[in-house]
């Protein structure tokens, strides 16, 4: 609440452990119960552990390391969105597809490895590492060879940033109310953190989870330079499926045209 004449009174939850365990009640619920996002989820995970690295040929170590850090970092989206904290999931999810696409430029020109873990060396080595590392330049092959694709990881990207990646209004008033009818000239300011699991509001956190998830998992299946036809062919038959199954999941949620 907030007194324009008596400066600002701010109430918080209880404490960290309150936090906690709300977030591992709503988690609990929705890993116990049999919601269809969750379900793709699943199998995004599968998918991402097994499934794409029979199509991944890596051609460098540090492109690999840093394919498996997206991976985790998606994993920290995923938990954050089963806690019902949504806010808190598209900063993970865009750092996720920031670490795919440093791995698929570096897997198509592992000579950027170097440049890639020099940056620290002197201010020379981090300004050409600002120059050669950007999430556009990882993802740019694609515009071509998966056009669906690129669109895709764009959007997600840019999307990202409006829902709280950064800083931006999205990403704050769609967990704010504001009543200024108080008693005594107060106005009370409201800021949601955590939502229960059928809340509209953890639905797209799972929703973005799904998107981002497969954007990922194609940027690391599409890292390879040089796929064979058969694997080619397999591997947009795995990733049809997979799509088909983040639509089914999502199309219950989303509002007739």
């Amino acid at each position: 609440m907030t007194d324009t004449n008596a400066g600002p009174m701010v109430e918080m939850g209880k404490n960290l452990d309150s936090y906690m365990a709300a977030a591992d009640e709503t988690a609990a619920e929705l890993l116990q119960g049999d919601d269809c996002l969750v379900a793709a989820l699943r199998r995004h995970d599968e998918y991402l552990r097994c499934g794409v690295w029979a199509h991944v040929v890596g051609s460098s170590t540090v492109g690999s390391i840093l394919q498996m850090n997206a991976y985790m970092v998606f994993l920290a989206g995923v938990r954050m969105a089963l806690s019902g904290h949504p806010a808190a999931v598209f900063p993970l999810l865009r750092t996720a597809m920031e670490f795919a696409s440093y791995g698929l430029l570096i897997e198509r020109d592992p000579v950027l490895a170097e440049v890639w873990t020099h940056r620290h060396r002197s201010e020379a080595d981090k300004k050409a590492c600002r120059k050669a590392f950007t999430f556009d330049q990882g993802i740019v092959h694609l515009k071509e060879k998966a056009p669906d694709v690129y669109d895709l990881a764009k959007l997600a990207y840019e999307g990202a940033i409006d829902f709280g990646a950064h800083p931006n209004l999205k990403g704050v008033a769609s967990h704010l109310s504001i009543d200024e009818n108080r008693p005594g000239g107060m106005t009370a300011v409201t800021l949601t953190t955590l939502y229960g699991s059928a809340h509209v509001e953890t639905v797209r956190g799972l929703c973005a989870c799904l998107d981002f998830g497969f954007a990922i998992i194609a940027m690391i299946a599409l890292a390879t330079p040089d796929l064979s036809e058969d694997r080619v062919k397999r591997l947009i038959e795995e990733l049809q499926a997979l799509n088909d199954l983040k639509k089914d999941a999502v199309a219950p949620y989303q509002r007739p045209e």
